[in-house]
């Protein structure tokens, strides 16, 4: 029942062009009359009404009764619809008299008739068309088939209620008197009358409450709508809280795991102070002091301290968890300050490191660390991949160069084993992994901050071994390095 009930409101917050503007849109199941005085007031109401079925490309069913003909309404449609004849072509509107349609066998049957607007109704669904829109006019009618034809008026509110149909029955004024007005006004949702270029709307008490009703089921999902879209908001902006303490996370772990090479790295410059203070040392104690060589000994001290620092902000940087930035960058930078922070692991797993950076590249606009931690993931599964690919020549490339549309490309060319095709159009989804100790998330990070940055990575296979792992970046149009 819950999901018939929001089916229903979605039909009828669905809103039709009438093409009648004193009427405006109206939602299916719409079934309402119009009286009208002359024959032109007929014309030009229908002409309107049609072509704005036409034209929201739903099937329209004219059925037309004396004084006007069929003929006149093709002729009438011609000059307002320039593809009319496409449309009666292939049936998009269908222009039959009163006397085929409601008295097939002579007599009038009003479930037959009614049986006739589902079938159309059918047929319309079944050929792709948006729903039906009829119009009836009922000059035809004597006194004798007045009560049936009511009673088949009331019927047909209820028969177009929650269906693809609008149904717009017209009344010639000069046929109708008190009585009559009041019969059609009481059987249709609403009523329309134009006399001297003048129109007048009549509204039932339904009509009213079923406006009201659709105003209140407008604001409502109007209300629904915005507590969803802050919904939204608030779990987007926690999605990206998340993503950013994964990545830093990640860049942590991945810290942790190149200890020993950074170790080394800090332990290098450290020994090398050691062993040139204790040259300042001796130098000092000769006789007599040797000040030259002092001052080139404390002179190498100070470049090495200068060279842990820099070790040391880098790994400060990459650890410490801070908001994105959006700085202008030259993206050889970041590649060279994590060359030189895994230079000794790389070296220790017997791997050739070598680069060809482009000149003049256009700058990018991104977070530093983050885009570290892309080239410091890819560089670390490369030089892993290359560890357990056996003998062979272990070769590390990393490239950059200007793409298309003044993007920058960075590419990480391996020769290790190479990758699986089965697992190709997998590799960026998070938690998947071929490692046995991995969480299958490093590559999924990287691609979360290369689409934030406004590019995109993919993985090809290397030529004649390994991998290449490329990503993309847009360039500034006005600044290059």
């Amino acid at each position: 029942m819950a999901t018939e009930a929001r089916d229903t409101t979605a039909m009828v917050l669905e809103t039709r062009k009438s093409g009648i503007e004193v009427v405006g849109d109206i939602p299916w199941g719409t079934h309402f009359c119009f009286f009208y005085d002359t024959k032109e007031d007929l014309v030009d109401t229908l002409i309107s009404y049609c072509k704005a079925g036409l034209e929201n490309e739903e099937f329209c069913l004219w059925v037309v009764a004396e004084p006007l003909t069929i003929e006149e309404a093709i002729d009438a449609l011609r000059g307002a619809v320039p593809d009319i004849d496409r449309y009666l072509a292939d049936s998009s509107i269908e222009i039959v008299s009163a006397c085929d349609w409601y008295f097939q066998g002579g007599t009038f049957d009003l479930k037959r008739v009614t049986a006739g607007w589902h079938e159309r109704l059918a047929r319309a669904s079944a050929r792709g068309y948006a729903g039906v829109r009829v119009t009836g006019d009922t000059a035809w009618i004597e006194k004798k088939d007045w009560r049936d034809f009511c009673e088949y008026e009331e019927g047909l509110n209820e028969a177009v209620a929650n269906q693809h149909l609008a149904v717009l029955c017209t009344y010639p004024l000069a046929a109708c008197g008190a009585v009559e007005i009041l019969d059609v006004v009481r059987t249709h949702q609403f009523a329309l009358a134009r006399r001297h270029q003048t129109w007048d709307v009549i509204e039932t008490a339904g009509h009213k409450q079923a406006k009201a009703e659709i105003k209140r089921l407008n604001e409502e999902l109007e209300q629904r709508v915005a507590e969803r879209t802050s919904q939204l908001m608030l779990a987007s902006e926690a999605l990206r809280e998340a993503q950013t303490e994964l990545a830093h996370v990640n860049r942590v772990t991945m810290m942790g795991q190149l200890a020993a090479s950074i170790a080394h790295e800090i332990n290098q410059p450290v020994a090398a102070a050691v062993t040139n203070a204790h040259a300042a040392l001796r130098w000092l104690d000769a006789e007599p002091p040797d000040l030259y060589e002092t001052r080139q000994a404390v002179a190498a001290i100070v470049k090495d301290g200068y060279r842990v620092g820099e070790i040391i902000n880098r790994i400060r940087s990459l650890i410490k968890g801070a908001p994105s930035r959006n700085d202008p960058l030259d993206v050889n930078e970041p590649i060279l300050e994590v060359i030189a922070l895994i230079r000794s692991e790389v070296q220790r797993n017997g791997v050739s490191l070598l680069t060809r950076l482009a000149e003049g590249l256009p700058l990018v606009q991104g977070d530093r660390i983050e885009l570290q931690q892309v080239i410091l993931n890819l560089i670390v599964n490369a030089v892993e991949a290359m560890s357990g690919a056996g003998e062979g020549a272990r070769e590390l490339l990393i490239s950059t160069e200007k793409g298309a549309s003044n993007a920058v490309l960075v590419a990480v060319r391996d020769s290790g084993s190479g990758l699986d095709p089965k697992g190709l159009d997998r590799l960026f989804d998070a938690f998947y992994t071929t490692k046995s100790n991995g969480m299958g998330m490093g590559l999924s990070i990287c691609r979360s901050i290369i689409e934030a940055h406004g590019g995109r990575v993919w993985a090809t296979a290397n030529v004649p071994q390994g991998a290449v792992f490329t990503f993309t970046l847009p360039g500034d149009e006005d600044c290059t390095t």
